[in-house]
């Protein structure tokens, strides 16, 4: 019972970010929360840890969002939002089919996981063109 609540403390410090008023900080702080929530994600799949979302270069990344046009700040924030709801749905989802007594969810932890590293790439590549 322990881990189900520490990986529900993970999950639920996704939607708990809107304190912060600059976008790009909230942004970064929710692809964090998906990465930890990853973590999880990957234990359930019997996979190792994925590659993490983390910014080879955090300050470059900033500066490309500052001097970007709105559209694709937006865009960036938009991708950052939608990969912590399918992130926070899917981690719960599979918590509770584990919960159910329903053992198998590697094949669906596996695919769930593909899903959040291709959509954080195409994210994180909004910055990178």
């Amino acid at each position: 019972m322990s881990i189900y609540r520490q990986a529900m403390s993970k999950i639920d410090s996704i939607t708990e970010l809107n304190d912060q008023v600059d976008p790009f900080a909230e942004s970064v702080a929710r692809l964090k929360a998906v990465e930890s929530v990853v973590g999880l994600v990957a234990n359930m799949a019997g996979s190792p840890k994925p590659a993490s979302f983390a910014m080879t270069d955090p300050g470059g990344m900033e500066s490309a969002y500052r001097h970007s046009f709105p559209m694709t700040q937006k865009r960036f924030d938009r991708g950052c939002d939608d990969l912590a709801v399918m992130a926070q749905s899917g981690a719960k989802a599979l918590l509770q089919l584990n919960s159910a007594g329903r053992g198998r969810v590697g094949v669906a932890a596996q695919r769930l996981m593909r899903e959040i590293q291709m959509s954080g790439h195409r994210t994180l590549d909004l910055l990178q063109k």
